[in-house]
């Protein structure tokens, strides 16, 4: 039996719904003035043109780290250690494109090799889980989660160290020339070309898994690992390859980063962007169609968590409890189905 994770259209509607009235009771307790935190929670995201391009901002990079989580699920594999692949990504980047000097070297050439290195340690990350459960049945659940968690105090002592800006009071690299940043298209705001690249790359997801012999192998994979054994399917490349593809992108999302946002790394800057992205696939069922609809949700109810903070004093806590909560119906319709499956 396949334990991929997958959830009905109406499940998951109601467990948005149960988390959004969660939501609202919340606020109402815990908000001095509740009426204004709602309001401005709702309608946050769409004041201004700055509050909007960030949000979409956010909505890409979900899209991406999103992308990523499903193409995992839809082969049957578990990939915890988005977060440590975002930020090993971003800092590759950022090493990369640093080292480039933009007078000698212009235009595309040294993004590419800048992505090209992030998406390579992301999927090299990944894919070593993938490679372990294969030759030695070890969990790839435990292994990318064990993984990324290694990584992440190495990224932290790198930027706060031998890679620090000596001219910053932040910890943080140097910042990357202004020649090889992403395009802005609504600025002040964050939102760059990084939304179309999300756009695409759910688009490559969505064809590959729907309309290529790898993708019909891979979901049979991920439906039932011993009909793909005696179907003569190479189990252990459709363990290793999803893996390395799900890291991969989120690398990608660790150099838009660096590359779109922030412009250089900075420590713990990631901001869940790895774990969120599970999320947002739970709650598109795993379907790269639903995908962006799910992110833009999820980047809604961030969005809109900040604006209440800013502008209505509501707690700090309040976007992680948001979050946290959507997380948590969403994840229990899962477990449920699973559960009636299994009996």
């Amino acid at each position: 039996m396949s334990l991929r994770p997958h959830t009905t259209r109406g499940g998951t509607f109601l467990a948005v719904v149960a988390a959004l009235f969660t939501v609202v009771v919340a606020i109402l307790i815990s908000s001095p003035r509740p009426l204004a935190t709602i309001a401005v929670f709702l309608s946050g995201p769409w004041s201004n043109r700055f509050a909007l391009g960030n949000f979409l901002s956010r909505a890409a990079l979900l899209c991406i780290t999103g992308a990523g989580v499903v193409i995992a699920f839809r082969a049957g594999t578990f990939n915890l250690g988005g977060e440590g692949q975002t930020y090993l990504g971003a800092l590759v980047a950022s090493v990369v494109i640093t080292g480039v000097n933009p007078v000698v070297y212009r235009g595309f050439v040294p993004v590419f090799l800048a992505v090209a290195a992030a998406v390579g340690a992301g999927a090299l990350l990944a894919g070593l889980s993938g490679w372990l459960r294969h030759r030695t049945g070890a969990d790839e659940l435990i292994t990318s989660f064990l993984l990324s968690a290694a990584a992440i105090p190495v990224v932290d002592y790198l930027i706060s160290g031998p890679l620090k800006d000596p001219g910053s009071n932040l910890l943080a690299t140097p910042m990357i020339p202004e020649a090889f940043r992403l395009t802005r298209i609504l600025p002040p705001s964050a939102l760059n070309i990084t939304f179309i690249w999300a756009l695409l790359v759910v688009l490559v997801l969505w064809f590959l898994l729907n309309w290529t012999l790898f993708g019909y192998e891979l979901r049979i994979t991920g439906y039932n690992r011993d009909l793909a054994r005696f179907s003569g399917i190479p189990l252990g490349i459709y363990t290793t390859v999803p893996m390395a593809l799900s890291g991969a992108l989120h690398g990608l999302a660790g150099a838009a980063l660096v590359l779109g946002v922030h412009h250089r790394s900075i420590q713990g800057f990631s901001g869940g962007l790895g774990w969120n992205g599970i999320a947002v696939a739970l709650i598109a069922r795993n379907s790269p169609a639903l995908v962006i609809p799910a992110a833009l949700f999820f980047a809604l109810l961030d969005a809109g968590s900040r604006a209440a903070v800013v502008h209505s004093q509501a707690t700090w806590e309040l976007g992680s409890l948001i979050q946290g909560v959507v997380f948590l119906f969403v994840t229990a319709r899962l477990l449920r189905t699973a559960t009636g499956r299994a009996a």
